[in-house]
């Protein structure tokens, strides 16, 4: 039997945030976050059209985080972001966020692939 494949697998940053966001009498700090879609703005700025961009990019992160401590995931709403996430910590998404956006691009056309070849071309290979 075929186990299911990790939707996110290979596509996540886990971090630590510095105060972390208050829930059911205790700080959760570690958190999974998932590559931004390109649905994901879109989607936020439909739910918030009048919103202010602060607001769209909480709503972003918070579809984007998979996990904050034990914060059951019904309960990881925007509203809990905006009134316990210290702008600290969502500082701290921002960078993880570009951290991961860096780990899965497309490597610098500067870096080498490798060594060069030390094997002389023949004269018939470059004919």
């Amino acid at each position: 039997m075929n186990q299911p494949v990790d939707k996110w697998a290979g596509l996540t940053i886990t971090g630590e945030l510095g105060i972390g966001v208050y829930y059911a009498g205790l700080r959760h700090k570690t958190f999974t976050l998932r590559v931004a879609m390109a649905g994901d703005l879109v989607k936020a700025q439909e739910q918030h059209p009048n919103g202010p961009w602060q607001l769209v990019t909480i709503e972003v992160y918070r579809t984007q985080l998979l996990s904050l401590g034990q914060i059951p995931a019904e309960a990881l709403t925007t509203e809990l972001l905006r009134e316990e996430l210290a702008e600290t910590d969502l500082a701290i998404i921002a960078d993880f966020d570009e951290q991961l956006e860096k780990k899965l691009g497309p490597q610098s056309a500067a870096t080498p692939a490798g060594e060069p070849s030390s094997t002389p071309l023949s004269v018939e290979a470059i004919v």
